[in-house]
């Protein structure tokens, strides 16, 4: 295993530069973003050359992708989980809308009636 053996040649010096930018190619070919780039900014530490100097913001960009991703998968097993649990009581998460207030704080209101609109008819 390559980065195994990257990471026993750190454990002897851990100041080889190529360890560590080979093993931050190693892990961004695996999509590991994030231990790419703590191999990458220790990389840059070490020897600020041009080869980490432009992978750095390749990087970062790809490890927040990965992270939005990530996060909205989780939120929507969340709110599938949360919509199984409401469901048995007749609502949805579409139901409750949450509304960020000045302060930092947040209000979350209810609607019985998430999909139709709401219009008062004139009597």
């Amino acid at each position: 295993n390559a980065i195994a053996n990257f990471g026993t040649a750190l454990e002897h010096n851990q100041n080889y530069y190529k360890a560590y930018y080979f093993r931050c190619l190693l892990h961004k070919n695996l999509e590991k973003y994030d231990l790419a780039l703590d191999d990458c900014k220790k990389a840059h530490e070490l020897n600020q050359g041009p080869l980490t100097a432009e992978l750095l913001p390749k990087l970062e960009k790809l490890q927040k992708e990965q992270f939005e991703k990530m996060k909205s998968e989780a939120l929507g097993q969340l709110k599938g989980l949360g919509n199984t649990i409401l469901g048995k009581f007749g609502m949805s998460l579409d139901n409750f809308k949450m509304n960020h207030n000045d302060d930092g704080s947040y209000n979350i209101q209810f609607n019985q009636q998430p999909n139709k609109d709401n219009i008062k008819q004139e009597e």
